[in-house]
């Protein structure tokens, strides 16, 4: 079994190994007051023959005091730069010190920690030899050199010196529980389990709840490629090592993260979720934890507890983007747009090259109606951007709601300049030259449109759908039939298709099965159910086309087109007052689309035919066969 996110064991040994140096003081001589462990009070280090001359004055000596002086100035310099990251510089002041006092195991200590940070791993080892050879008692030169054996996978001599330490130091845990780190590291887990156990049940060992963490990752890494009762036996046997290292030390997160890491593999997140809640109330708040937490209230849609655990993460890492865009994410889903926006403005001030905070954050302006700063947001995502197909539709959907189709063309007419690559420019455009009644332009576009993007469904449908406002019938059908063979469940084709054949009275039969198609994808659509009764109408299907177009108008009472077929249908079938009742509402209704249309007087002109019909030959004599039928009933 492998825990998720799960780091290698030998990282232990280099990292709290390389922690010894990080912060390290500047340990005094007891004698002189100086950082140094110094062999500097020889005189004159030079072969006699080579002496410098001397008049009986101090020139002729070299002089302790200066040197100290220079060595311990070069020092300082050396640590302020290192406090401050300038690793180069600081190197250079850490060597300048060893040219005035060659001698000291702390200095080089010190210069090999540098050479870390400035990933010259080599060097370091060699500072830390030189070190040992100066003073071979200086445990934590030896604890770093075996970090880095240990970094640069030299297992055995990492070992070596680790247990070097322990030898010389019976009180330092650290050695052993690093050498048990390189054990398991190496799969030898039996031999890593004996030191791991003993240092867990050392009393007197104050990092034993560290020995019982590894023992319980060394029981994971064990249970790989085992299942059923063996696997079980590992997992309780790590389980009860993270409980007992949480009990020798409450705040250990590592004991806890690990623990609930176990349980979500086990399928048990309820379980994970009580332990981390319990963590962060009894030994909290801890930034990790709250990473875990939030993930999983995240996973729950519990949006405001995993607001509060972001918060803590935040508080430990102001500087952390992902967690502040986080925590704006979730005051969107909240709706809290004012707080979104805050925060979101307050994550581009970090990070100004941020497509995607910008994006959300014209979204958010678009959700409140400040459509200016939506817009000026959407505007700064460049091309290339992953956002900049997005922005681009967003803000001339923008415009369309503000009426200015001027603007919203041009924006879809750069974006397309821009990028020829987005078939939903063309779409969208379509969409907009429709709306303005550019039917011919969008014809052309189209025409091109579909050329370049020959099997994208939608655009064909568009080209269709324009190619019937401007009077090519014959072409738009072909144009549908085009798309239904690139997507047979394309609602919209199917049901274009099926109404076309019923107006004309063609394939009455194959609309039929069409337009079923489509209402078995879309049930209770008005106007799939419109197409339906109007294919029975034309099919002589009276009585079932009203029952359908009843259905229709039902669920869509204010379309006229819908009326009117429901009108027909009663007038064919002898229901002359319900016919005259329907068209009068078409005509109603299609007067508020098109006040000066002449469709409004068309159907009228039905409402006159069905009252002189009653009048002269009476409501039961409809019915007959000499009755005179309205004109789209023909």
């Amino acid at each position: 079994m492998v825990t998720r996110s799960r780091s290698r064991f030998a990282a232990l040994s280099t990292a709290l190994a390389l922690g010894l140096t990080a912060c390290a003081t500047t340990p005094k001589d007891a004698a002189t007051g100086f950082y140094r462990e110094s062999s500097a009070d020889v005189q004159n280090r030079a072969p006699s023959s080579m002496s410098l001359p001397t008049d009986g004055k101090t020139g002729g000596v070299i002089d302790e005091v200066s040197l100290r002086t220079k060595a311990d100035y070069h020092f300082t310099i050396a640590e302020s730069l290192s406090l401050e990251g300038e690793s180069a510089r600081a190197i250079e002041e850490y060597k300048l010190t060893l040219v005035y006092d060659p001698n000291s195991a702390q200095v080089r200590l010190r210069l090999a920690a540098e050479f870390v940070k400035a990933g010259l791993v080599s060097e370091a080892v060699e500072q830390c030899k030189a070190a040992l050879e100066t003073d071979p008692k200086h445990e934590d030169a030896r604890l770093l050199l075996g970090g880095l054996y240990s970094a640069m996978r030299m297992y055995d001599e990492a070992i070596v010196q680790y247990r070097e330490v322990a030898k010389r130091n019976p009180e330092n845990y650290e050695a052993p529980l690093f050498v048990g780190a390189i054990l398991a590291e190496q799969k030898k887990y039996a031999e890593a389990n004996v030191i791991f156990e003993s240092l867990a049940k050392d009393l007197e060992n104050p990092g034993r709840h560290t020995a019982w963490y590894y023992l319980g990752r060394v029981k994971l890494e064990e249970s790989e490629g085992h299942k059923g009762t063996e696997l079980a036996k590992f997992t309780s046997f790590a389980e009860n090592a993270f409980k007992q290292s949480m009990a020798a030390k409450p705040s250990y997160a590592e004991a806890a993260l690990a623990l609930g890491n176990l349980y979500e593999t086990l399928g048990r997140k309820p379980k994970a979720m009580e332990l981390y809640r319990a963590f962060q109330e009894k030994s909290g708040p801890n930034a990790n934890i709250a990473e875990e937490l939030s993930r999983l209230y995240v996973e729950q849609k519990d949006y405001a507890k995993a607001y509060e655990q972001f918060a803590i993460m935040e508080a430990n890492d102001k500087s952390d983007v992902n967690v502040k865009a986080k925590m704006a994410f979730i005051l969107i889903e909240q709706q809290r747009y004012p707080e979104a926006i805050l925060r979101l403005e307050g994550v581009l001030a970090l990070e100004p090259s941020s497509d995607k905070i910008r994006f959300y954050l014209g979204a958010v302006f678009e959700e409140t109606r400040d459509f200016a700063s939506a817009i000026e947001s959407f505007s700064k995502i460049p091309l290339g951007s992953s956002y900049f197909k997005e922005s681009v539709i967003h803000t001339a959907y923008l415009y369309k709601l503000q009426k200015d189709y001027t603007k919203a063309v041009s924006t879809v007419e750069d974006g397309i300049a821009k990028d020829d690559s987005q078939p939903q420019f063309y779409a969208l455009l379509a969409s907009l030259l429709d709306d303005t009644k550019q039917y011919d332009k969008a014809v052309g576009m189209l025409k091109d449109a579909t050329k370049r993007f020959p099997d994208h469904a939608q655009l064909h449908f568009f080209y269709g759908t324009l190619q019937d406002r401007v009077g090519e019938k014959a072409s738009s059908v072909e144009t549908m039939k085009k798309v239904v063979t690139l997507d047979k469940d394309h609602v919209q084709a199917l049901n274009f298709l099926a109404y076309a054949y019923a107006d004309s009275g063609k394939n009455l039969d194959e609309a039929e099965s069409l337009v079923r198609r489509a209402a078995s994808l879309q049930p209770n659509d008005a106007y799939i159910m419109d197409t339906l009764g109007w294919v029975l109408y034309k099919k002589g299907q009276f009585s079932d086309a009203i029952r359908t177009l009843e259905t229709a108008y039902r669920l869509q009472p204010d379309e006229s087109v819908i009326a009117e077929h429901l009108g027909d249908a009663y007038y064919r079938q002898a229901m002359p007052e319900k016919a005259k009742k329907l068209y009068t509402r078409a005509a109603e209704l299609d007067s508020h689309v098109t006040p000066n249309g002449s469709r409004a007087d068309k159907i009228r002109e039905k409402v006159l035919v069905v009252d002189r019909q009653v009048q002269t030959l009476g409501t039961d004599a409809v019915s007959g066969s000499t009755a005179r039928q309205p004109a789209s009933s023909k």
